[in-house]
């Protein structure tokens, strides 16, 4: 019987995706971590067959976590299950060796057959959204996002959702005076002055997560 891990910090999320994977699959252990520092510890301990993974999450953000579960288990499924829907969120997970993506705007019927296809040896992954695809496409051929490390992607999106140094401190586990250090770099990087203009081209460009 297949094992399944759900990592996502939001409760109700959580229960929704594991009561249709227990009614779809019969799998036995669903298991579940809120935070990259619990999915990862749970990843060792149990070793699941596939991981269903949140790009905005705690501690360890989703794009590390992916990056880490593949080089210590290179034969565990990873299907990206998140609200992030920029191309390049899912350029990045698909070169990290994702099998899938999928926006958790999709119906759950529609999120339950793409873990169905990943658990079969499939991959799904979207077209990159039409509707700022062009701003995606330009930023990425005039090579202001591939500039950016993963990090540095995931703060960016924290900064178009308006968070601010200390609470992207606390959510990553690093001091005001590195997130300070991180918005710098990134300004430079997209070539941008004001803090106003790095939101502005975060939005503009589809970094920004939407809310849940």
């Amino acid at each position: 019987m297949a094992s399944i891990l759900i990592v996502d910090d939001h409760p109700a999320f959580r229960l929704v995706i594991k009561t249709h994977l227990l009614q779809l699959l019969g799998t036995q252990q669903v298991l579940e971590a809120d935070n990259g520092q619990s999915a990862m510890e749970m990843a060792r301990q149990y070793t699941p067959d596939l991981t269903i993974l949140d790009l905005d999450i705690p501690r360890i953000n989703g794009l590390d976590v992916l990056a880490r579960l593949k080089a210590a288990h290179p034969g565990m499924r990873v299907l990206i299950l998140s609200s992030h829907d920029a191309g390049t969120f899912i350029s990045r997970a698909m070169r990290a060796g994702a099998q899938g993506f999928v926006s958790k705007s999709q119906d759950v019927k529609e999120i339950m057959r793409s873990v169905e296809a990943v658990m079969s040896g499939y991959s799904v992954f979207p077209v990159a959204p039409s509707a700022s695809g062009g701003s995606v496409q330009h930023a990425a051929r005039d090579g202001k996002l591939e500039r950016l490390s993963d990090k540095e992607l995931v703060i960016l999106q924290m900064l178009a959702k308006g968070m601010s140094n200390k609470s992207i401190g606390d959510a990553l586990f690093i001091s005001n005076k590195t997130v300070s250090s991180h918005k710098t770099r990134l300004m430079n990087k997209v070539g941008v002055e004001t803090l106003v203009e790095l939101v502005d081209f975060a939005r503009r460009y589809g970094i920004a997560a939407a809310q849940q």
